[in-house]
């Protein structure tokens, strides 16, 4: 299976948590999978968001920096849901998906970027990151409905608002499905 089947696939296997409105209400998806989403404005500004198994609970929770535009959280908060759905077996062994370490203070988590932990090759990482931006974009956008608005809509802003991501979101799924030939 190629990585854009098993993407469709892992949509299709959520799909009684996905309504067909738009934009997409990702935060609602993640809490029927019984995700918890926090802003967090503890991120540094580099780091729109990262996903983490809580140990307490063995539930899992994405932390989103509250200093980015409303369009950016949408797609991080879908890319973060993708490295769950997509890469769950490295989330649950603990390794560089999991971005949080407890600090001192057990009420308080010590944030460690995916950079910072050298566990797996920066080739292998790339591809985790790939993958869980295929499946952003696919769940936010889907291909159809996405080739559809190109043609309804007059631009690529009013594509993006209509899916409720940034323009360079919206951009880079018109230049890979070849949308913004309708543009």
């Amino acid at each position: 299976m190629t990585i854009d089947e098993n993407i469709k696939s892992k949509i299709e296997s959520i799909s009684q948590c996905i309504d067909n409105k738009f934009p997409r209400n990702i935060i609602s998806i993640c809490e029927k999978l019984n995700i918890q989403v926090q802003e967090t404005s503890q991120l540094p500004n580099n780091t729109s968001g990262l996903i983490y198994k809580n140990k307490e609970n063995s539930g899992y929770s994405i932390l989103i920096n509250s200093n980015q535009s409303a369009g950016r959280k949408s797609f991080t908060i879908a890319h973060e849901l993708g490295h769950f759905l997509l890469h769950k077996e490295i989330l649950d062994k603990d390794s560089e998906i999991v971005s949080v370490a407890k600090g001192v203070n057990s009420d308080s988590p010590a944030y460690i970027t995916r950079q910072d932990i050298t566990a797996t090759s920066s080739q292998e990482y790339r591809k985790l990151e790939t993958e869980a931006n295929k499946f952003a974009a696919e769940i936010l956008m889907p291909e159809k409905e996405f080739l559809k608005q190109c043609i309804c809509q007059n631009s690529i802003d009013d594509i993006a608002s209509f899916f409720g991501v940034s323009i360079s979101a919206a951009t880079i799924r018109a230049d890979r499905l070849g949308g913004l030939y309708f543009l």
